[in-house]
């Protein structure tokens, strides 16, 4: 029997969560058993982004070998991640301004979540300039940037990193392999986290609508819709 692919199983989640949650709408029970699913996928998620980010750039500025381009390649590097998310902030603010893709959702049962974590990062977000974003690129203790996931602070130094390991030559070479084998570890343990996937949909999907209802959907599906187009943009 030919095995379902991964983005059908997704798929798959996504309904059946949207169905556990039509069915026991507004039964706490929903949020008690699936939201730990669903912080577990979630959590999974944000933990193998660091490790790849870091060895990924590790191993590729590194392996470039000569250190005047690898100088060029770090700074590029640099450059392009802070204009591309200024790029990706501007054209965010842009269509979520003129789509307004969380019009329509009920105010009401928003209040049953808390939403203080969101505000707080907004807040912050808000208060910030761009001379404060460019000098947080520099991190004081790359240990504090790693567990926070900074990931301006996280780049620059990986960069940086990279560079030494490059400059000193054959005593790198050790250092490039552990990094290396980093990277395939963690690739391997992304599909292990990826099959996952349609489970943590299942949590989610399941939760958002027993505590919205089947109405919170069409806010959802445009945000999703504004989401991916943006993207394409």
């Amino acid at each position: 029997m030919k095995r379902i692919g991964l983005a059908w199983q997704i798929l798959i989640g996504l309904a059946l969560g949207i169905a556990v949650g039509a069915i026991f709408f507004d039964n706490p029970a929903v949020v008690k058993y699936l939201q730990p699913i669903g912080d577990i996928f979630i959590r999974l998620i944000k933990m193998i982004v660091v490790p790849i980010v870091v060895a990924s750039i590790v191993v590729g500025v590194a392996g470039v070998g000569d250190v005047k381009k690898l100088g060029r390649l770090g700074g590029k590097t640099i450059i392009y991640f802070e204009i591309i998310t200024t790029i990706a902030i501007i054209v965010g603010l842009l269509i979520a301004n003129i789509f307004q893709p969380g019009k329509g959702v009920n105010m009401e049962q928003l209040t049953k979540t808390d939403i203080s974590k969101y505000t707080h990062t907004t807040e912050q977000v808000q208060s910030h300039s761009f001379a404060d974003t460019f000098v947080n690129i520099v991190p004081t203790n790359i240990m504090k940037s790693l567990a926070d996931g900074d990931m301006l602070a996280i780049i620059f130094f990986s960069v940086l990193f990279g560079l030494g390991v490059a400059a000193i030559g054959e005593r790198g070479r050790p250092v490039l392999q552990f990094f290396q084998g980093v990277a395939d570890a963690m690739f391997y343990v992304t599909n292990q986290v990826m099959k996952f996937a349609p489970f943590g949909v299942f949590a989610l999907i399941g939760v958002t609508v027993s505590t919205f209802g089947l109405a919170s959907l069409i806010p959802l599906g445009k945000l999703l819709i504004v989401v991916y187009g943006a993207m394409i943009f």
